[in-house]
């Protein structure tokens, strides 16, 4: 194989990488939907249908999020 010909596969694997992060950061590394969201904003949070349909360890994670939230009330 020439030295020109190894250029294609290197391309294309670089295409496939660049193109591959923002779908895995889309399908796979999705934002909870507490991030960002104050303390109050949490406790509202509880109140919501969306926050009923959390999957074991999504509910898991965030009342580890809002544990410090309970422990700063009065």
């Amino acid at each position: 194989m020439q030295k020109k010909d190894l250029w294609y596969p290197i391309i294309v694997t670089i295409l496939i990488i660049v193109l591959a992060i923002p779908v895995l950061q889309y399908y796979v590394f999705v934002p909870a939907p507490w991030d960002g969201l104050s303390c109050e904003q949490m406790l509202d949070f509880t109140m919501t249908p969306e926050h009923q349909d959390l999957t074991m360890e999504q509910h898991t994670a965030f009342h580890k999020d809002y544990n410090p939230c309970l422990n700063m009330q009065p």
